[in-house]
């Protein structure tokens, strides 16, 4: 037997999809035998809202449950100890863990390292008497104040935290070369024309792969997805509804979270080819049955909103089986080296949005604040590390791309020869 994550996912209010996750035992049979680990995923010092469904934090507890009770055999938790704690965190950090297949950056480490921390915490506090383990062991805590002034307590654990960081190839082969991305897209765009807009979400909205998923069309009954704000005839603004998580199929499965509720602007750099895309889409969409009671605006071969779980596989089978002998065969030399560099390393939709965030800095796009609403972010790690790294991606993309991307002279119209 293993663990595995469950998802249920049911409706409450007004059109408000709700996704709890629940860790069982999967039998060989298939069938599943339920636990109440579930109680324990969660944010130790946080509380979170009712449609926050544990997200990453389950895939980290179940890799963590599968690791010791198969390499130690224990038969309750309660008999866990702080060595097989080191060694689980030890080997994901340094990624040697059983079917581990690339290195993890240091903050992926540590966001497995807190909640692994948190859910033994809760665990434990229940289980004094009986575990063999205690709090004390794991780690202490520390407070300090954050810029705003706020008190903030941390937990540091009392053993050393490993990671590999050597594979520097990693941050160099995300950059795709313009060339190739134009390649790509124009790929998509006539020869998987059903993936046209999510692709564009990402490229030209920096949405996440998830978040593309969940957008609907603009004459949803659900509420426009889309808001085309136009000005004698002249679409001068585009705005993306991500303000709630909303149910786009009867049958209720989940096509993808929105990690940040928000209205999502088209920057203008992209707006006109955005537009371009989206018109020479919905013509492609025109006769075609969809789920009307939805509206969504991204459909499989059933007419149901697209999962981020069916696109995820669907580009990575294209970029596996189609991109790499096309990006091979080209003519330019670096478009070549980036299509050896997928032979060694794989990469999702997310791509896109790496894309969109690296043209937007090329662009003049400097302060901090400007990137975050952009990109759609909490916090301001993620467009800090594109912004403290803008000279070196200045430097590789005049060396690798003769130039920013020419969003004026580039139109959607040229790669789709006039539409189909």
């Amino acid at each position: 037997m293993r663990f595995v994550c469950y998802k249920h996912s049911l409706i409450l209010g007004d059109n408000h999809i709700v996704t709890k996750q629940f860790i069982a035992l999967k039998r060989e049979d298939g069938s599943l035998q339920f636990t109440n680990f579930h109680r324990y995923v969660k944010s130790a010092s946080k509380i979170k809202p009712i449609s926050d469904d544990g997200n990453k934090r389950f895939s980290y507890v179940v890799k963590f449950l599968n690791y010791v009770f198969t390499k130690y055999e224990i038969s309750s938790l309660d008999h866990l100890t702080l060595d097989m704690v080191k060694d689980f965190l030890m080997n994901y950090g340094l990624g040697t863990l059983p079917g581990d297949t690339s290195h993890r950056k240091k903050t992926t480490v540590e966001i497995c390292v807190n909640a692994i921390l948190d859910f033994l915490t809760l665990y434990l506090k229940g289980r004094r008497d009986k575990a063999v383990l205690s709090i004390n062991e794991l780690y202490t805590t520390t407070t300090f104040t954050n810029k705003r002034g706020r008190t903030i307590k941390r937990k540091e654990p009392n053993f050393d935290i490993f990671y590999d960081d050597s594979n520097t190839e990693q941050a160099i082969f995300r950059d795709m070369p313009n060339a190739a991305f134009e390649m790509l897209f124009a790929h998509i765009a006539s020869q998987h024309k059903d993936l046209l807009m999510v692709v564009a979400l990402g490229a030209f909205a920096g949405l996440r792969p998830s978040e593309a998923c969940n957008v609907r069309r603009e004459d949803s009954p659900l509420g426009p997805g889309i808001l085309f704000h136009q000005s004698y005839g002249e679409t001068f603004k585009v705005e993306i509804d991500l303000r709630k998580e909303i149910p786009l199929r009867s049958d209720l499965k989940p096509t993808g979270r929105i990690k940040k509720e928000r209205m999502q602007a088209v920057p203008y750099i992209f707006l006109e080819v955005f537009v371009d895309t989206y018109n020479d889409y919905m013509a492609y969409l025109e006769g075609q049955k969809y789920e009307k009671d939805y509206g969504p605006l991204n459909l499989n071969k059933q007419g149901k909103a697209l999962t981020y779980d069916v696109y995820y596989q669907r580009f990575r089978k294209i970029i596996r089986e189609e991109m790499i002998p096309i990006f091979l065969n080209s003519d330019d030399e670096e478009v070549v080296f980036f299509g050896h560099l997928l032979q060694e390393h794989n990469i999702s939709p997310h791509i896109f949005r790496h894309w969109y965030t690296t043209q937007l800095v090329l662009s003049g796009v400097n302060e901090i604040s400007e990137l975050m609403s952009a990109r759609g972010d909490k916090s301001p790690d993620s467009a800090w590390v594109y912004l403290q790294n803008k000279g070196e991606i200045a430097k590789q993309y005049r060396q690798v791309n003769d130039g920013v991307f020419d969003y004026l002279s580039w139109r959607a119209n040229d790669l789709f020869g006039g539409g189909e």
